[in-house]
């Protein structure tokens, strides 16, 4: 396996925002109720498009697929 890193782009920002809810919704079932993964994804939850103007939000990449995101 081998994971690239690079700045994202406002490109990115749908398949980011598609990657952390399904992130969140995966992960956090053990944790919380559906309700309130879906509230954290409505406010919590997202892309932060300043710091990708800001060019310190990061995606990594296995073989041209996005498999994690953060800033």
């Amino acid at each position: 396996m081998s994971i690239t890193l690079r700045r994202a782009t406002l490109d990115d920002v749908p398949a980011l925002q598609s990657l952390i809810a399904r992130s969140a919704r995966g992960l956090s079932t053990a944790e919380y109720r559906p309700a309130q993964v879906e509230g954290a994804l409505r406010g919590a939850f997202g892309v932060d498009t300043q710091l990708v103007n800001d060019q310190t939000y990061f995606v990594a990449e296995e073989k041209g697929a996005i498999v994690g995101c953060g800033g």
